[in-house]
């Protein structure tokens, strides 16, 4: 994902958002029919796992658009409410995803895929029919080969911005593969239960992204919260020392999810804040790259930590709540350099325009 990312966000800031956002989810309706038809026919296993890398590529393509078309539409100031909207209209549909997915494994997996057809159909013509283009190149300087990594390899900022991110990547992945193998394989507890969460997860983020995007907008500032959110983090990891019944995997998800809604919107928004007018795109790539250095050692790391202390899960989580703490101080020592600078880009872009 990192990878075609990478490329892709160098893409859109050469041809623009749109087409990238319209044709790279046709194949996806494809490569889910396909999904849908090896796994109800179980002995198709190479088609499987191809198919499935095949969305993997298809919709890493469209993410850097996505990002950036809602920095080419918002005002510097206004940029964090931006990516809030977009992120609560997004979790609209994530709060009804996990309760729809673990239904339909009920009556079989290959149906979750069937629908993802389905709807991937409905977003490709709302797309078409309703993407205006965000980013013309034409209207600003081009991007030639050498200056991207010219530009962000000489931002110290951006650089400690990047090195952060690879140890959050790290410890949020424990979020992820590590809590669902906890969950379903050392604890056996039911597969709604992941449908529980993660649909409660949504309806959260729907619920207090708002209230949470005025706390954030009336005092500190993104890299401070982000700091402050990573902390809810490790607060909502020390919940998982208890053993994990429905009520302690909810309460652990309400918590991780305030910190949630103070870093995901966070993120854009102070890359696309920093990062040049014509390379919005290719700096989400960049950060997505190298970030991905700390999801997959954070699965791989985390997962094989896990199976160690499968008899000490308590050990573990712990010992993920303190990894997180510490890249929290790392966030909140760098909050004041991104003060200091964030004050500065509304000035830059208005002597631009």
């Amino acid at each position: 994902m990192a990878v075609i990312q990478y490329f892709s966000g160098i893409f859109t800031d050469k041809i623009g958002r749109r087409s990238i956002l319209v044709y790279s989810q046709i194949p996806a309706v494809v490569l889910y029919l396909l999904i849908y038809y090896t796994v109800a026919v179980p002995h198709y296993f190479i088609p499987l796992v191809l198919s499935w890398y095949g969305t993997i590529v298809v919709n890493s393509v469209q993410y850097p658009a996505v990002q950036a078309s809602v920095a080419d539409i918002t005002e510097v100031q206004d940029r964090l409410s931006g990516y809030t909207m977009m992120r609560i209209m997004a979790n609209l549909g994530i709060a009804v995803g996990p309760l729809l997915g673990a239904y339909l494994a009920g009556y079989g997996l290959q149906y979750i895929f069937l629908i993802s057809a389905i709807a991937t159909i409905a977003e490709v013509v709302m797309l078409y029919l309703m993407m205006r283009e965000t980013y013309f190149p034409k209207l600003h300087e081009p991007l030639l080969k050498g200056d991207l990594s010219k530009a962000y390899r000489s931002d110290k900022f951006f650089i400690a911005f990047i090195v952060i991110g690879i140890f959050l990547g790290f410890f949020m992945r424990q979020r992820g593969s590590s809590l669902t193998v906890y969950s379903i394989a050392i604890e056996n507890l039911p597969f709604m239960y992941l449908g529980y969460i993660w649909a409660l997860n949504g309806l959260l983020v729907v619920l207090i992204q708002i209230p949470i995007l005025r706390l954030m907008t009336n005092a500190g500032n993104p890299m401070l919260w982000r700091g402050i959110g990573t902390i809810f983090y490790a607060g909502a990891f020390l919940v998982l020392v208890n053993y994990p019944t429905l009520e302690i995997l909810l309460l652990f998800m309400t918590i991780s999810t305030f910190g949630e809604d103070m870093l995901s919107p966070t993120t854009q928004s102070i890359i696309t804040s920093i990062a040049p007018e014509n390379m919005r795109g290719s700096y989400i790539g960049v950060y997505n790259l190298y970030i991905s250095i700390g999801s997959f050692s954070g699965a791989i790391i985390g997962l094989w930590l896990l199976a160690v202390l499968r008899n000490l899960t308590a050990t573990y989580w712990i010992i993920i709540a303190i990894g997180s703490i510490a890249t929290a101080v790392m966030y909140i020592s760098i909050s004041g350099q991104f003060k200091k600078r964030f004050a500065e880009i509304p000035k830059t872009v208005i002597e631009q325009s």
